[in-house]
């Protein structure tokens, strides 16, 4: 299909006429009212086009977000594509995170992307303190872009990744799908950019002055494993909520299963839970036929309150 600047140059040049043109073009800003019409049907409330970048806005949490040219899954196209984005899980995190405190209470945004998670608990718990970290740099663009938007000071976006040691790591960058951003492997093969990246550990992190988390958001693309081992001083001691995403499809190419996670927070006194409306559920383990991708974790003693609270089912766990 022909760009707006073809078009009006087709015109000037004369290879198309005058009525040709208004109705070429018309046909184009038709689009303007289709979206006008389906966004009343999905969990956006508008999408503002400037000269400079589009924003859209969220009906709950009503938050601002860019839409980077070319970016097929950030969470605005995914709302306005499938109605919502991640609404069961953002609920639920809200609930955990009041749980915990809410504004009182430090949160880490590992894998943060464009900062759906941060920009939503900011929102829902105005003030609250935490960092958001994404190694890529013009992911993490977006990431600040987005902080601007919804005048949100106290979370500071690093651009930094989190792993079980401290350096650089090649990372595959998609531009099409900048949350498929992955460390990318010696056996991997991709079409993507590969760039280098610095990442530490969250335990050097905080010995270096970082605050220490209440609550961890992870979604890392499959090294969620590497970064909760880095994390095993905090888990250990300060004991944490994690709400991190385990895919079996990821874990692989890091030749690890997701029940490899679910093994190392059990050793930590961890259990695991999966989110079923407004209610977890205990997990035992990830087989071929699981569906979930969006895991809890919570500490069978520094969290007995919220297992009592937010368990279908807690019979098996310390109350």
């Amino acid at each position: 299909m022909d760009t707006f600047k073809e078009i009006k140059t087709a015109l000037k040049t004369g290879k198309i006429s005058k009525p040709e043109f208004i109705e070429t073009m018309y046909a184009r800003h038709k689009l303007l009212f289709e979206y006008a019409n389906e966004i009343q049907n999905c969990n956006l409330d508008a999408i503002r086009i400037s000269n400079k970048e589009i924003v859209a806005e969220f009906k709950e949490p009503k938050i601002k977000m860019i839409c980077p040219a070319g970016d097929n899954r950030i969470a605005p196209v995914e709302a306005f594509n499938f109605g919502s984005f991640e609404s069961a899980e953002i609920n639920l995190v809200k609930r955990l995170v009041g749980h915990l405190g809410g504004a009182s209470i430090n949160i880490f945004d590992i894998g943060a992307n464009a900062g759906f998670y941060s920009l939503a608990l900011s929102h829902y718990f105005p003030g609250i303190k935490g960092v958001a970290f994404e190694p890529v740099p013009l992911t993490h663009s977006y990431l600040k872009r987005n902080l601007e938007l919804n005048d949100i000071h106290e979370i500071s976006a690093l651009n930094l990744g989190l792993s079980d040691s401290t350096g650089e790591l090649t990372f595959a960058v998609s531009a099409e799908n900048s949350g498929a951003s992955f460390i990318a492997t010696s056996t991997e093969g991709t079409n993507s950019q590969l760039i280098r990246c610095t990442v530490t550990t969250v335990d050097d992190f905080i010995t270096q002055g970082g605050t220490v988390p209440a609550f961890i958001k992870c979604d890392v693309e499959g090294a969620e494993l590497f970064v909760f081992k880095g994390a095993k001083q905090l888990l250990t001691n300060n004991r944490p909520v994690i709400f991190t995403e385990m895919l079996r499809k990821w874990a692989r190419k890091f030749d690890y299963h997701p029940n490899d996670i679910i093994r190392y927070f059990a050793e930590l006194n961890y259990s695991c839970f999966i989110i079923r409306g407004e209610k977890l559920l205990p997990f035992d383990s990830v087989e071929e036929n699981t569906a979930d991708t969006n895991y809890i974790f919570l500490h069978k003693q520094n969290h007995f309150r919220a297992v009592a609270e937010f368990c279908q089912n807690n019979q098996n766990h310390d109350s």
